[in-house]
Order: structure tokens, then sequence, then C-alpha cells
């Protein structure tokens, strides 16, 4: 895809994405807008490949060492849908990684922080138990890697990231199953060359509505990237091709 395709292709999801913002009802009206937010917990792993100036390779991260070196992490998710089918979505996610060890070069740590924000517009339809939530906005990443050596012969610093934003449009769908048990599934793509080459997410899983304004969620979501910047071999190359899987627990609080 050519640069100008791509800038294309990003004027055109952001103007869907505006167009449904300004059909949407005034937010002013609360009596008729459902309101949803969401704190989630996360057990992720994390695989690909990652590059940091000359250095780089494979990386497998599993759930287990993740936990052992988590510092901070988790989700919230704030959702808004009017009578109409019109809506939008925040969706923020993080993780703060970090770990101290012995090498032959000495004493080192690594930090790894990681940042994914979704930002969408969207409009749900649907009829006989099913709801799909069609969406298009901006996914932006930030991320930060660093490795210090701080004993030794050796001691110094490496550290590479990047933040960028990605037009994404996707498709969520829910199934009622009975009066208190939903199933979902949700999947997007974006990038396309625009920052990132390419992104995706898919996620599923049930929702329980146990009471009249509180749920309770159990997904499953998988999240890839291919992004770099700068100019492999060079100290400035920094390149991030990861997928990252997570089992999700939250709770959903409507108003």
């Amino acid at each position: 895809m050519t640069t100008s395709d791509a800038n294309l292709l990003a004027r055109t999801v952001l103007a869907l994405a505006t167009l449904i913002c300004l059909a949407a009802p005034p937010l002013a009206a609360q009596d008729r807008w459902e309101l949803v937010l969401a704190p989630y917990l996360l057990a992720p792993s994390i695989s690909g490949t990652t590059t940091l100036g000359r250095l780089g390779g494979d990386i497998s991260v599993d759930t287990g060492d993740i936990l052992d070196n988590m510092e901070a992490g988790g989700m919230l998710r704030f959702e808004a849908r009017h009578d109409t089918g019109f809506g939008f979505a925040l969706d923020y996610s993080m993780m703060k990684l970090g770990k101290g060890a012995t090498s032959q070069a000495g004493q080192i740590r690594a930090d790894y922080d990681l940042s994914v924000f979704d930002a969408v517009a969207s409009y749900s339809f649907g009829r006989d138990g099913n709801r799909f939530d069609a969406y298009a906005g901006l996914r932006h990443w930030d991320i930060d890697l660093s490795l210090e050596v701080l004993t030794g012969a050796a001691v110094g610093n490496l550290q590479r990231g990047g933040d960028w934003s990605d037009p994404i449009i996707g498709l969520r769908w829910q199934r009622r199953l009975s009066p208190k048990w939903r199933m979902m599934m949700q999947g997007d793509v974006g990038g396309f060359g625009v920052a990132s080459d390419f992104t995706w997410n898919l996620m599923g899983g049930l929702a329980y509505d146990r009471w009249q304004n509180i749920s309770l969620f159990m997904t499953y979501r998988t999240l890839g990237v291919d992004y770099e910047t700068g100019t492999p071999g060079t100290p400035s190359y920094f390149e991030y091709d990861t997928v990252t899987q997570s089992l999700l627990a939250g709770v959903g609080f409507r108003f």
C-alpha cells in the first residue's frame, strides 16, 4: 500500500467515525443513553519479535512471568449507547513490568511499559436476541522498553520505544442466551500502513447480568501489532511485532 493510499484510508475511517459522532444525539439527553463503566483485571502473555537499535530477537513471556514482574496493570472501558443506536466507546489498557537480575555484565534492570487507548464511534443494530455494533476510530499505542546495566564494566542504558495512532474498523456481536447470560464476540483490523503496518484485535467471552445495574464479564483477548520505525541496523531502529493474549475478568456498572 502506498503512502497516499494509506492516508486516504485513514481519512476515510476517521470521516466515518466523525459522521457517526455528528449523527448521534447530544449526551445531555441522559434518559435515552445507556452508560457502562467496566474495570478489568489482566492475565496476559506476549510473543513475537522486538528490536532495540542493533539488538533484537524473538520474545516469549508467559502469564506466570508477567504476573511475577508486573508493577501495575489493568484495563478500563467506558461505553455510551443511545436508544437510536449511535454511541461511542473508550478503552484504556496498560501494563508496567520491571525486573532486576544479575548477569555476566553486572546487575541489570529491564523495564517494559505498554499502554493502548482505543476511541471509537459506533452504531448498534440487530433483532431476535442478536445485537451488532459496527465501530470505527483510532487505537493509540505507547511503548517504552529499557535495559539498564547498573554495575560492572558495561554500565549504561539502552532505551527505545514509540507512540503512534492507527485507524481501526470493526464489529462486535452479542447474543442473548438467557435473561441473565450473554455471549460476546468482537474483532477489528487497522493500521494499514498509516503508522503500524497492521494491527488486529479479537475478543470473545460471556457476560452475566446478575443484577439490574451490574454485570460480570469473563473474556479472552488477542491483540496484535506490527510496527517499526528508524533504519534497520542503526541505533535509532525500533521494531515491535508482537501478539498479546490475555484473560480478562471485569465488572460492568450501568448508569
